[in-house]
């Protein structure tokens, strides 16, 4: 009995194909992709025939995928993925000429730590890129578990059997509030007073969100903020506007601090003293060498940030404070 030909998918049309399931339109992606719409759909029949399913069904703002059509995507990233590290592998026999790295980072760490060392970095292998997702510790983990990304930055992440912590510095939590808080007079808070203010904090998707529920948990108090934000800087924003407190690391604050126009004191709490940035790789995966080399320069780097220019306070004891009337 004669085998069934083997028909190869190319590149080129998983690429088309998981363009069109991000916008979920093939006219969007054909603008996108600077194609004709008739040779995408025309491409996406062509899939449907070879494979003997249907990948798209449409709906009222357009086209989605279908329960096939998600295992196609799932499938054509982590291809594409592969076909990506193959190059970097070769780019690495040129020098590094040519190499990409993709980095997904919690938000107070981008500015502050990623973005300079990319820009040192650039000067030793300026031909490399890099695509930078922002996004909670939670999300973060799941993408170097998922073969998203290359590296991860995270806070204080918790075990996980297919991440391997690379290297870890501490980067306790503190209270920031706005210059003039009658709370930040730079004595350290208990939960218990902090949980009497007016809070906006960061969604369970932020390791120190995580952090601070376990810590307030084991406490027996209910930390109730007044405002929940999925953004680091719409924290930092809320304090300005509605002069309340938010819960951050120091290095997301380090220039507000340095600058007086938003002071940060210790939480009293042991567990949020020993809170960790931690860069994160997927334990049976090798990275590219672009990424290797990254990542050695990540952890130097690491090694030596430090942000102790907020105003920190020592732990005198004070009377819980009440809630503003």
């Amino acid at each position: 009995m004669m085998k069934a030909a083997l028909h190869p998918i190319q590149t080129t049309i998983l690429r088309y194909f998981l363009e069109i399931a991000r916008c979920q339109s093939i006219r969007r992606a054909a603008e996108e992709l600077n194609v004709a719409a008739s040779a995408l759909s025309r491409h996406v029949a062509n899939l449907e025939q070879d494979l003997g399913v249907a990948l798209f069904e449409r709906h009222a703002r357009g086209l989605r995928l279908t329960e096939a059509g998600e295992v196609v995507a799932a499938g054509a990233r982590r291809t594409l993925r592969q076909i990506e590290r193959i190059r970097s592998e070769i780019d690495d026999l040129r020098d590094l000429r040519r190499g990409h790295v993709t980095i997904h980072a919690v938000e107070g760490m981008v500015a502050e730590f990623l973005l300079p060392l990319l820009a040192d970095f650039g000067q030793t292998y300026p031909r490399l890129t890099y695509d930078i997702v922002v996004a909670g510790t939670h999300d973060v983990v799941d993408a170097v578990v998922d073969d998203r990304a290359d590296i991860g930055i995270a806070f204080n992440p918790q075990p996980d059997g297919a991440v391997a912590l690379v290297h870890e510095a501490r980067h306790p939590v503190y209270v920031v509030g706005p210059k003039g808080h009658p709370l930040a007079d730079g004595h350290a808070l208990t939960l218990k007073e902090l949980s009497l203010q007016p809070l906006g904090l960061p969604d369970r998707s932020f390791g120190i969100r995580q952090l601070v529920d376990r810590a307030a948990a084991r406490q027996g108090i209910s930390m109730r903020p007044s405002v929940t934000i999925n953004s680091i800087e719409m924290a930092k924003a809320y304090v300005r506007a509605c002069k309340g407190l938010t819960v951050l690391p120091a290095f997301a604050v380090v220039r507000e601090c340095a600058s007086g126009e938003m002071v940060a004191v210790r939480l009293r709490e042991a567990g949020l003293s020993h809170a960790t940035v931690a860069l994160c790789t997927h334990r049976d995966r090798r990275l590219p060498v672009a990424a290797q080399r990254l990542l050695a320069e990540m952890t130097v780097r690491l090694k030596g940030f430090s942000v102790e220019t907020a105003t920190f306070g020592g732990t005198r004891r004070r009377r819980p404070a009440r809630r503003p009337r």
